[in-house]
Parts: C-alpha cells; sequence; structure tokens
C-alpha cells in the first residue's frame, strides 16, 4: 500500500513541478524560442535532469491559459526506461492575483498521454531522487502542504491515457499500468484512478487505486474517499473508507481486510515478517499518527482459530517496531503448527502447499518437515508480540488447554519468554531463542515440566481409565538450521522425564513383555490397572543422534527398559524394549521387541523364544534415588 500512495505521490510531484516551472515563463511576456530554452534550463536546474519541451504557448488575463508540448525529463544514468517523464501535452490554467499570497489555483489541468516511470537500483538509489540539487530539495520543502487546505487548488482534472511504471530491483518489483481520472462514484465528482500490474519477486501483482478527484483534495469541508486494493499472489489487502484530512491523515474511517493462504507471505509486499500460518483473514480499523501506523479493533480468522487485537508499527526507529497484543478466546492447537515448518494437516482450514506437506510426510515416514522458516527475515524488523489463549482445543494425544507467550525480537534475535502451556492438568513452561543473525540461524529451548496427568495423554482410548501417574521433566536442546528437519538433525542436549506412582494398563505391559497367558486372559476378561512405581529416562541428544539413558518403567510385575538410539538426520529408529519379570511365570514367550526403520512408520519385530518357565528375578528398582539423580543432574 504505502508504495502504491508513493507512486501516486510522486507523479503528483513531478506534475506540481512542470507547473512551477512553466509559471516562471509568466515573467518573460513572450513565447519565442529564447523563452522555452529559458525554461528548460531553469528546470534542468531545478531536476537536476535535463529538461526538454517541444513549444510553449501562452494566453495572458487574469486566468493566464499555459500549453505546453512534448514535456521530457531525462532518466538517471542508471535508469533503464528513456525518461523519467514525458507528456505529450500540458494544458492547465493559472490564475495570478492568488500567486500573490502563495496560492496555486488551477482551474483546470489537463495531461495527455503522460508517462512516469519511477526506479529504484540495487543500491536503493532512486531515479525521483533530486537531492543533488539543492535548490529542488529547498523548494520541495517550502511549498510541500503541510494541511489539506494548503494542497494546489484544481478545479478540473483530466488525465488522458497516462502510463505508469515502477521498477525496484532490490525488492524485485516490476510494475506498469495505467492512471487515469473518470467520472465515478468517488463523492459523486470525477474520480483519480491508478491500476498497475505486474511482478514481486516473481510472483503476480495487481495494485487498484480509486481516490477522490484532485479539487477534492482541497475541499476541508468534504471527506476525501480511498480505495485501494492489491493483490500479491493469492494475498490480498484492500484499504477502503474516508479521511477529513487526507494529507495529515486525520479523521480516518478506513477498514483494511488482508487475507491469504500463509501470513508469511506478506514480508515481500508489506515488508512485516509475519508468522507462517493456515489461511487467514484479518479485518480491522486503519489508523495513522506521525510515523506510525496502528489497526486497532482487528478480527482474527486463522485456520479455524479466532484472535483479536491490536496492531502498532513504529517507522520512526530503525529498524521499524512492531507491537501486537493479541487474545483468542478460541485457538485450535494444530494451527500453530506452520510456526515451525509444520502442517496443520491434510483437511480442514490448510492451504494446498500445507496439506501437500503434509502428505508427503506421512508418505515419507518422516516427523519433521525441511521447509524454508526464513527466521532471517527477522532482522528486518523489531517486534514485541504477546499471546494470551484463554482456550485451546488440541488432539487427544497432546491435551493442551490454554498457552501464553510473549516474543521479543531485537535486531534478529527472537526471544520467546515468558512461554506458558496448562496441558495434561500440569504446566509446561519455559523459554525459547532464535538468533537469525547469521545465515545459519540458531534456536536454544529451555523447558520445565510440572504435574502432568499421564492419564491425559490417553484420553478418548481404552487406557484412559486405567493409566496414571504424574510427569514431571525437563528440556534443554539447541540445534541450528533454517528448517526443523534441519534444526533437530543437529540438535544437542537432553530431556529428561520422571514419574512416580499411579498405575498403568495391565494390556500395555503384558503385551510389552509378551506374557501370553496374561495377555489371553486381559483379552477375555478386559483390562485393569497395575500400579506404576516409577518410570523414568533421560534422552541424550548429540549431534542429531538420540540415545536412551537410564529408560525404565518398574511395575509391581516386571522392569521394563528401553536401550537404543533414534537419528533425526535420516528420522530413523534403532532401539529396543526388554522386560524382566520379577514372579514366576510358567509359560513366558519373554522375548525383546524391537522398533526399526523411519520415525513415523517404523517397523515392529518381536523375538519370540522357546518358551519355558521363567524365575522372575527381577528387583524393584530405588525409584526415589534413580528420580532424583536424573532431575538434579547438570541442568
Amino acid at each position: 500500500m504505502a508504495r502504491a500512495l508513493k507512486i501516486i505521490a510522486w507523479s503528483a510531484g513531478v506534475i506540481a513541478l512542470l507547473i512551477v516551472v512553466a509559471a516562471g515563463a509568466l515573467y518573460a511576456f513572450a513565447t519565442s524560442a529564447w523563452v522555452r530554452s529559458e525554461v528548460e534550463s531553469r528546470a534542468s536546474a531545478y531536476s537536476g535532469r535535463k529538461t526538454t519541451i517541444g513549444a510553449i504557448r501562452i494566453d495572458w488575463g487574469t486566468t493566464a491559459h499555459v500549453h505546453l508540448t512534448d514535456v521530457q525529463i531525462a532518466n538517471s544514468a542508471w535508469g533503464k526506461a528513456e525518461h523519467m517523464l514525458k507528456a505529450e501535452e500540458v494544458d492547465f490554467g493559472l490564475r495570478l492575483w492568488p500567486l500573490l499570497r502563495g496560492d496555486f489555483v488551477l482551474p483546470h489541468l489537463t495531461l495527455r498521454k503522460p508517462e512516469v516511470y519511477l526506479e529504484r537500483n540495487d543500491k536503493e538509489e532512486t531515479n525521483w531522487d533530486f537531492e543533488q540539487s539543492p535548490l529542488t530539495v529547498g523548494a520541495a520543502k517550502a511549498v510541500a502542504p503541510k494541511e489539506r487546505h494548503q494542497t494546489p487548488l484544481i478545479g478540473q482534472l483530466e488525465i488522458d491515457q497516462g502510463q505508469v511504471g515502477y521498477s525496484d530491483l532490490g525488492r524485485k518489483i516490476d510494475l506498469k499500468g495505467t492512471i487515469s481520472t473518470a467520472t465515478g462514484q468517488a463523492g459523486g465528482q470525477p474520480e483519480a484512478r491508478l491500476d498497475l500490474s505486474g511482478k514481486l519477486e516473481n510472483q503476480p501483482l495487481t495494485v487498484h487505486f480509486v481516490g477522490g478527484s484532485a479539487l477534492m483534495l482541497r475541499q476541508t469541508d468534504k471527506p476525501y474517499p480511498v480505495d485501494l486494493d492489491i493483490a500479491y499472489g493469492a494475498t490480498r489487502v484492500t484499504v477502503k473508507g474516508t479521511l477529513q484530512d487526507p494529507i495529515q491523515w486525520k479523521g480516518a474511517d478506513v477498514e483494511v481486510d488482508l487475507s491469504g493462504p500463509n501470513l508469511a507471505d506478506i514480508y515481500p509486499l508489506l515488508g512485516i515478517p509475519g508468522p507462517r500460518t493456515p489461511p487467514y483473514r484479518i479485518t480491522g480499523r486503519l489508523d495513522r499518527r506521525p510515523g506510525m501506523w496502528k489497526v486497532t479493533n482487528t478480527t482474527w480468522h486463522v485456520g479455524t482459530s479466532d484472535l483479536s487485537g491490536d496492531v502498532t508499527i513504529d517507522d520512526r526507529q530503525q529498524p521499524s517496531h512492531l507491537t501486537a497484543n493479541l487474545v483468542s478466546q478460541h485457538l485450535t492447537f494444530a494451527d500453530l503448527a506452520p510456526l515451525i515448518g509444520a502442517s496443520p494437516g491434510t483437511s480442514g482450514n490448510v492451504s494446498s502447499r500445507q496439506a501437500a506437506t503434509a502428505r508427503q510426510l506421512e508418505a515419507e515416514g518422516e516427523l519433521f518437515p525441511n521447509v524454508p522458516l526464513h527466521v532471517e527475515r527477522l532482522r528486518a524488523m523489531n517486534m514485541d508480540v504477546s499471546l494470551d489463549a484463554k482456550r485451546v482445543v488440541a488432539p487427544s494425544y497432546l491435551p493442551v488447554t490454554a498457552l501464553a507467550f510473549g516474543v521479543h525480537v531485537d535486531k534478529g534475535v527472537a526471544t520467546v519468554r515468558p512461554l506458558n502451556l496448562a496441558i495434561a492438568g500440569g504446566n509446561v513452561s519455559g523459554d525459547l531463542i532464535v538468533d537469525a543473525r547469521t545465515d545459519d540461524p540458531g534456536v536454544r529451548a529451555g523447558l520445565a515440566l510440572s504435574n502432568l496427568d499421564f492419564g491425559a495423554f490417553f484420553r478418548g482410548s481404552r487406557y484412559f481409565d486405567t493409566t496414571k501417574g504424574k510427569i514431571q521433566g525437563r528440556v534443554s536442546l539447541a540445534g541450528t538450521g533454517r528448517s526443523l528437519a534441519r534444526i533437530m538433525g543437529t540438535s544437542n542436549g537432553h530431556i529428561d522425564i520422571a514419574m512416580e506412582g499411579g498405575s498403568v494398563s495391565d494390556l500395555m505391559v503384558s503385551l510389552a513383555g509378551l506374557q501370553i497367558v496374561d495377555a489371553l486372559v486381559l483379552y477375555v476378561a478386559g483390562d485393569h490397572r497395575i500400579p506404576i512405581r516409577c518410570a523414568l529416562g533421560r534422552l541424550d541428544f548429540s549431534h542429531g543422534t538420540v540415545t536412551f539413558d537410564r529408560t525404565l518403567l518398574d511395575t509391581q510385575k516386571s522392569v521394563l527398559q528401553v536401550e537404543g538410539e533414534v537419528g533425526l538426520g535420516a528420522q530413523t529408529v534403532n532401539f529396543m524394549v526388554t522386560a524382566r519379570p520379577k514372579k514366576f511365570d510358567l509359560l513366558d514367550l519373554h522375548g525383546p521387541v524391537t522398533v526399526q526403520g523411519k520415525i513415523r512408520k517404523p517397523v515392529i519385530t518381536v523375538k519370540v523364544p522357546i518358551p519355558h518357565p521363567v524365575i522372575g528375578d527381577a528387583k524393584d528398582v530405588d525409584c526415589e534415588a534413580l528420580t532424583s539423580q536424573l532431575l538434579s543432574a547438570r541442568p
């Protein structure tokens, strides 16, 4: 939106410059070649660009009628277009007496076949930057309107077959289109129209703007209407409403509507590093103060989640600073998955690209997507964003009921602190840091798990009523990379989990230990509880390889132990579960269970030995000592 308005503003500025320069010819009282040459010379001095005029004709009176033909202002030496401005005819009337008090009153202004080409190169230089001409800068500052009533009064503006072009090499923008005036609905008066189409970072971009007439811009008793529609790929921005003073943005009654398949796609268009999301729509009231944009009373629909809050962008700082305070009364936990490059699923309100990612991961048996996160965009803007989700809807195996976090971004370093999740009747808290100051960003996570109800993770399953216990633990991990797959594939650290007391399904333990008699009885008679003495384990991460350390489950019947490793780089598993019984069993098929293959689709193999009696010599483990040792070890 800002770039579209800039095109309009500079187009009007160039036209105003021609008017001022042509007005200088009034001092000559003639239309000779010398006068034309003198005007060209003065215009070139003002603009710093070679200016040529085919002919000048002036009809004198209290309102002078000035007619210019074949007007051209040269482009910068590095510019691609042949000229910056060209017009076949510039025709206007100028009232002389108001000039004495510094007012420009033009009963009419007609531009026939004007062409304006604005360019920015890869060094951030612009062809409309006239700073090399101090005279131009001083004049522009002197005549620039500070309020609506100070704008030049143009009774009738007619732009016939106008052409506009805008290119920005650094941002990969290339636009061409038309600018014209026509009778329309804006205030019942002639409208100003701008239509552009082209590409932005190789994605189609169109800009459509309809504003009030030039006369309405000057009239202070009528609100000035604006209607802007920008489409970038599948992303769309509309700004519609009125402004009591468009110069100072006062008395604004303007609504903004932003929608698309992924909020991250707004970065090339608006320069805002939005997070990855499912399809979304954001509406709100747009306001502006000096150096600040603000969107209030916003309503967010992201995936199947609803949010609300205010967003402010402060351009007075470099880089700009974004502040957002969001609240959700209904948040679907799966809608947060795109934040880490994962997909919210394959059905529901998801984009086609996200659904394709989910299907690919499932087909390949992988868990972590290798989708670029573009965290380097965090360098473009500092931020303070908070989200308070009062009610979270999550799958039964991940029973999150509420969450709240704050994100602080400073010069490419994003810190999520505090991070709190109400989950399984307990709490997960801690912080997350993303350091995007380099091209290989680093991620660090430190989390504490307290009083999680073990049974809540089996809600909706046959084991829910027979599975109890409270879980404590902590997570300390660090990795580098531009995707979740790469980060996990380079991760170092550990995860510690401990549960003491409670119970577990007898069927789960029996099947794990392959005690065939117990399993057959339970299949016929039903499941029941086995008290758990403790469950604990440490997962050690070293360059993406996870090994099981002191990982066991101690029940009244047996001790289950896990040994092996998980390769997060290749996303494969290779571990074995063995059960050591504590009691005599006449027919025990006590063989180990091996789990091998892709992390999401492993192959489970049972090594069945020849049936034989088992004495059952396993002893109770020292749960208290092992748990204390595990949770009090290195942080």
